[in-house]
């Protein structure tokens, strides 16, 4: 008699066995039906992707005791935070466990499938609360990351001059986008708080913005709060949702009003009316113009998932013909609308955007062929290699979020049917009876993530593969939920599988930010050389508030860390190979200051040259002195102090400034035919020199 392992029905076990007799088998003969193993791991078959539904009452549960425990761990996270700046060796492992408290409690009561839908959401407010205070106990009293001075640069010209689209050397393309910078002022005027605390503010009311309309959307095109609370969680894995989303950068506010963008197109849709929805639609492309004049990569990638939806909600089956008018008009808005507004600002992302792009793309090119060496993983610019917990911490998030992506892809699109009995895959017939044309095209965004992993790969694709990253979790985040909800833990009611789900989760957490910021997640003890938010420090502050008052406003070369310092702090013009096509650090790092390098800063018009000796001391943190031409990123060896101190012999500069590591020189005589001197008269009066006034000096 055959015996016939698998989940088989009667007939089918009757039909094997026919089979098994006809082909002359004696005897026992065990099937373990792979096949079923595998549709089941996979999802393919709708009872292997049901989510069980939980009628627990709506109460805040467990949720004040994380509130608590959260509280407890953000006062760790502040003790590391400034151990760090005492040099204690413990003080990053520390604050990595500090974010792991906030989450881990928190997602395992979210996975388990007794927590009510006003506990999820609870829980999700709290831990985002929290993971926003963990952002302020790293920067608490001044911006400090590399990205917030360019539009805290954007935000003080617009405070000045009372008017938009004033240049921005720095990043010529942000005062072209001013969303952002146009709500932090008027803030700032509305209440006369510093730019800083209205930015903070900002930022908060952003970050809680996306968490909810997240939420929201994902129990919309799931009908789940369950599958929606667990998503949330999973986006949080993300590499730029702890901190690079929380910058004061146009992306922090994009992103949430991408989120509201389709919440609200996704609401319209399920209307029960037609006529009730065209309120609903006039929101929509509200927020769709707002998000034009606030980012430009995030508003392209809305208008791919709005054309993405129209063109699903026309060929599902059940559609009704408003419907389908209403998904067109807002793809054809989300088209027009940046379009329409590039042109009218003059945008110039282009000369920016595509060589990036091209160099990415160019790397993964030889990656593939392997004709050259590519960046070393876990290796920073300098040659310091990573602590192995976080070597092996980081590639097991990248794992665990492979393993989410197998077992959840089919299951999410075989969820999404709208018969809860049958497969969409299976017959083909079924392939376009769909719920929501929305999480369809979430679930083929996830395709976008294994990319941005070849990207973070490549030099000069890392930046092009974190962006891509962070958009592409708004599917990996609902596809790994359905695989968690239906597969990985499914309707038990133990804690174990719960818990062991949300350590999974906190390594994706925990991976996701070390992948972005690794070791500099703190600010050091001491300084660092261009390490962006680790070389932001007094000295270089004090250097920048002294040519602001003593020389007034004037153009500066300078290298990336003082040029940040003196456009803001100092509110002086900088030189940027961007803005005025002259890469300036040439003249800076040349042995001599020949006829070429007097020509470079003579056609950049520059009047000032800060020099920074501390450059001299060792190899750039992130790979670049300057702006990273091709001379900038050759660097083996530190910058040579007589290549920085040549215009010490100069007779045509002047040495303006000096503390003993930042000198400032006068270069405004070069090319200019010398005057003789002329004897001032003595008038009496005494004049200032470093705030002296004692009237030595006449």
């Amino acid at each position: 008699m055959t015996v016939v392992k698998g989940r088989t029905s009667p007939d089918e076990q009757k039909a094997y066995q026919d089979g098994a007799y006809r082909h002359g088998y004696a005897g026992s003969v065990a099937i373990p039906r792979v096949d079923l193993w595998i549709a089941a791991f996979l999802g393919l078959r709708r009872q292997d992707s049901a989510v069980g539904g939980v009628a627990d009452p709506s109460s805040l549960g467990m949720s004040p005791v994380f509130a608590f425990l959260c509280s407890c761990a953000l006062v760790v996270a502040a003790l590391a935070a400034n151990a760090s700046r005492l040099g204690e060796g413990w003080a990053v492992p520390t604050f990595y466990c500090a974010i792991a408290v906030i989450f881990l409690p928190a997602a395992a009561r979210i996975i388990h499938p007794r927590a009510s839908r006003l506990e999820r959401l609870a829980l999700i407010v709290i831990v985002t609360s929290a993971l926003f205070v963990v952002r302020v106990i790293r920067a608490p009293v001044a911006f400090i990351d590399h990205d917030e001075f360019l539009h805290w640069a954007t935000v003080n010209d617009i405070l000045e001059a009372g008017r938009l689209f004033l240049p921005n050397p720095l990043l010529p393309v942000s005062p072209l986008y001013p969303g952002l910078e146009l709500i932090t002022s008027a803030l700032v005027n509305l209440s006369g708080l510093s730019v800083f605390a209205a930015g903070l503010i900002v930022l908060a009311t952003a970050r809680m913005m996306l968490m909810l309309a997240l939420f929201l959307l994902f129990e919309k095109i799931t009908d789940s709060a369950r599958i929606a609370s667990i998503a949330c969680l999973i986006y949080m894995g993300s590499s730029t949702f702890l901190l690079f989303d929380v910058h004061y950068s146009y992306e922090s506010l994009a992103i949430p009003m991408l989120a509201a963008v389709l919440l609200a197109s996704e609401s319209q849709r399920m209307e029960p009316s037609d006529a009730a929805g065209w309120p609903t639609v006039v929101a929509t492309v509200v927020l769709i113009l707002a998000l034009a004049a606030t980012h430009h990569l995030t508003s392209y990638f809305c208008t791919a998932l709005l054309c993405g939806t129209a063109v699903m909600e026309c060929l599902r089956q059940g559609a009704s013909a408003m419907q389908k008018r209403r998904a067109i008009l807002l793809a054809s808005i989300a088209v027009i609308a940046p379009v329409a507004w590039s042109r009218i600002v003059g945008n110039p992302t282009g000369s920016y955007i595509l060589p990036v792009l091209e160099g990415g793309i160019h790397e993964v090119a030889q990656l593939v062929s392997s004709s050259t060496s590519t960046r070393k993983l876990f290796v920073s610019d300098t040659g310091a290699l990573a602590p192995a917990w976080q070597r092996y911490l980081t590639m097991a998030g990248v794992a665990l979020i492979c393993l989410g992506l197998l077992t959840g892809f089919l299951r999410s699109l075989v969820f999404n049917g709208q018969h809860r009995n049958a497969s969409i895959l299976w017959p083909p017939t079924r392939w376009r009876l769909w719920r929501s044309s929305l999480l369809q095209i979430l679930v083929l965004v996830t395709l976008a993530y294994p990319v941005s992993i070849i990207f973070r790969l490549t030099r000069s694709g890392w930046e092009i593969g974190n962006r891509i990253g962070s958009l592409s979790f708004l599917g990996v985040a609902i596809v790994v939920a359905v695989a968690v909800a239906a597969f990985w833990h499914g309707t038990s009611r133990g804690w174990l599988r719960a818990t062991a789900l949300a350590a999974a989760a906190t390594t994706v957490l925990i991976a996701g930010v070390i992948s972005s910021e690794g070791p500099r997640i703190l600010v050091p003890a001491g300084y660092e050389v261009s390490a962006d938010s680790s070389s932001i420090e007094p000295m270089g502050i004090s250097a920048a508030r002294w040519t602001r008052r003593w020389l007034g406003g004037q153009h500066f070369a300078a290298d990336r860390i003082n040029r940040l310092l003196l456009s803001t702090y100092g509110r002086q013009k900088v030189s940027t190979t961007l803005e005025s096509g002259q890469d300036t650090s040439m003249a800076i790092t040349a042995a001599d200051l020949g006829p070429m390098e007097r020509k470079l800063l003579i056609d950049s018009g520059v009047g000032f040259v800060m020099v920074d000796l501390r450059l001299t001391t060792g190899l750039p943190g992130v790979g670049v002195y300057f702006d990273g031409g091709a001379q900038d990123r050759n660097h083996t060896v530190p910058l040579q102090s007589s290549s920085l101190l040549k215009f010490n012999s100069e007779p045509d500069v002047d040495r303006t400034f000096d503390n003993g590591f930042m000198v400032i020189f006068d270069v405004g005589r070069l090319g200019k035919a010398r005057q003789p001197a002329v004897p001032r008269k003595r008038t009496g009066e005494p004049v200032q020199s470093l705030e002296r006034t004692d009237g030595d000096l006449q």
